[in-house]
């Protein structure tokens, strides 16, 4: 069942027509000489969803109860649509209609056929799409787009031809192509969502539910992506069948996938286990990410991004740690960022996020993704096998896009034999808890340690932990670095001992230098050309602890 978007506004009832009527009456007999205010709104105003028009008489079903309104300079007749009268807020018994609601930049979601409207070009789509499956290659090349553009026209023309569309049909030739082409090497419905830089994710839960977060912090709901669930879990099959290294089952004996994508993505679904399928989809925003830039988006200042970059130079062993969607595979980009061009750098991934193989930044580089098992439950290749073979390897470090089993122990283990300066990202709400993270997945992986000798392990091997952070500062979605502590092995305690070396701002929240580095890591860090005054500068209050964003980058920086 397809969906009208947007859905229609309710009828206004006789009686509600009545207090519309009252209402203006109120508001023409207030003073005529004075002339509506300005309405400031408070951020956690712009926040909240304007109220509908018709909305406001049925909440306050008794006119006489307002404070009287200001006057409007130019009334409205009884046969325009009533709109509230700006007031102050404190001044309203009902909240104020946001002014900017129709004008503002609220993001409207693509359409799902890539702009078409007309059913039977829709319908043309998968047509063309069956009609060229000998003719295509499984993968996209540079010459496949003007086969397919010709293909849509001679079907443009035979229907033309056959009656069943205008001549005028001939000027959505580039679209038709396009969806043809989106359907046959991109995600369909969803690609015009990974050509959006505005968006960071995608959330479908059935064929007819979708929400788009946008990099503001806005979430939209979206049009319907599918006809029906079916036909959704038979394009999702499609996607798993394309993406990362190895095509990936998704059925009900296989209901869980996670697939990396082609345009810096990474896709999960779910069916069978959920009420409906189930799609999630993450955009990278910024997969050539550096820490310069990450000062130009005022996730970092110049000091932070001097420490780190000594850091990542002097082969200091870095987990990077945050919350769900915090920044944190951003981050790791970022610091890999300054790893010299000569170095050979292996990666290991459940999914490819950190796409270090395809930037060109780093020639030397073997990216390494987890296998699922097939259908009959065999042919897994984990991180834990993949770490240890990558060692053969002869990488100089190691980058983990995220531990999230027990991996963590070999992991570990190349850091502390011979693979200085490997880093990972790891799941944690503060960088103290870290260690009980650790611990955790190695007790869980059934590794036979006492718990005393794996804080002695991780205090070894371990040299910085950086925690980032996501937030909304009123007018788009931010991630910063808040905390770097600085790791060493146990001393009075069971625990590894940590120098926190950066603490949160209490205003912002932010990176601010706490105490001094331990005179072995302050002595690497000058090695590589680090400044220790900058610190004293930076707790002095000298250097800014927020550089703010440039006017283009206002879309912050992503996961």
């Amino acid at each position: 069942m397809s969906l009208q978007w947007p859905p229609p506004a309710p009828p206004v009832s006789p009686d509600s027509q009545l207090l519309l009527d009252q209402a203006r009456a109120a508001r023409d007999e207030s003073d005529q000489h004075l002339a509506a205010p300005v309405v400031a709104l408070r951020p956690e105003e712009r926040n909240a969803p304007a109220p509908p028009e018709w909305a406001a008489p049925h909440a306050h079903p008794q006119p006489q109860a307002w404070v009287a309104p200001e006057p409007q300079p130019h009334p409205q007749s009884q046969s325009q649509a009533w709109e509230a009268p700006q007031r102050q807020p404190q001044d309203w018994a009902v909240p104020p209609r946001r002014q900017d609601w129709a004008e503002s930049a609220m993001p409207v979601p693509p359409s799902p056929t890539g702009g078409l409207t007309d059913p039977r070009l829709i319908d043309g789509i998968g047509e063309i799409t069956a009609m060229m499956a000998a003719q295509l290659d499984d993968r996209a090349s540079a010459d496949v787009m003007p086969v397919i553009r010709e293909a849509a026209r001679r079907w443009l023309e035979g229907q033309v031809r056959a009656g069943l569309l205008t001549a005028s049909a001939g000027g959505e030739l580039d679209r038709l192509a396009r969806a043809v082409y989106d359907q046959r090497y991109g995600l369909g419905p969803l690609s015009d969502y990974l050509r959006d830089p505005q968006v960071e994710n995608v959330d479908v839960n059935g064929c007819d539910q979708v929400w788009v977060t946008y990099a503001s912090g806005e979430r939209v709901a979206g049009p319907p992506v599918a006809a029906t669930d079916d036909a959704l879990i038979t394009m999702i099959r499609t996607w798993a069948t394309r993406g990362g290294q190895t095509a990936r089952d998704f059925s009900a004996a296989a209901p869980l996938v996670n697939v990396a994508l082609t345009g810096s993505a990474r896709l999960t679904a779910t069916m069978s286990v959920t009420a409906r399928p189930c799609v999630s989809l993450r955009r990278h925003g910024q997969p050539d990410i550096t820490l310069g830039r990450l000062v130009q988006l005022g996730s970092i200042d110049a000091t932070v991004a001097a420490f780190l970059s000594a850091a990542v130079h002097s082969r200091c062993n870095i987990i990077v740690t945050g919350g769900v969607n915090a920044g944190k595979t951003t981050m790791l980009r970022a610091l890999a960022s300054e790893i010299a061009p000569d170095e050979r750098v292996a990666t290991l991934e459940s999914e490819y996020e950190l796409y270090l193989h395809e930037l060109g930044q780093h020639p030397d580089v073997i990216a390494f993704e987890a296998r699922e098992p097939n259908s009959e439950g065999v042919g897994a290749i984990t991180l834990h096998d993949l770490i240890a073979h990558a060692l053969r390897h002869n990488p100089r470090r190691i980058l983990v896009g995220e531990v999230r089993r027990d991996e963590i122990m070999p992991m570990l283990e190349a850091m502390n034999s011979g693979q200085d300066g490997s880093m990972c990202t790891l799941h944690a709400n503060s960088p103290a808890e870290a260690f009980d993270r650790i611990l955790i997945l190695g007790l869980r992986g059934g590794l036979a340690l006492a718990e005393r000798a794996i804080h002695i392990l991780v205090g070894m091997a371990v040299d910085l932990i950086v925690h980032v952070r996501r937030g909304y500062d009123g007018a788009r979605t931010v991630r910063f670095v808040t905390e770097i502590l600085e790791v060493m092995p146990p001393g009075d305690t069971e625990r590894p001992a940590v120098n926190r070396l950066f603490l949160p701002d209490p205003r912002t929240g932010r990176a601010v230098a706490a105490h001094t580095p331990s005179p072995a890591m302050l002595t690497r860090l000058a090695a590589a050309g680090f400044d220790a005054g900058l610190l004293e500068q930076h707790r002095a209050g000298h250097v800014p602890s927020h550089a703010g964003p440039p006017p283009s980058a206002q879309q912050g920086w992503f996961r």
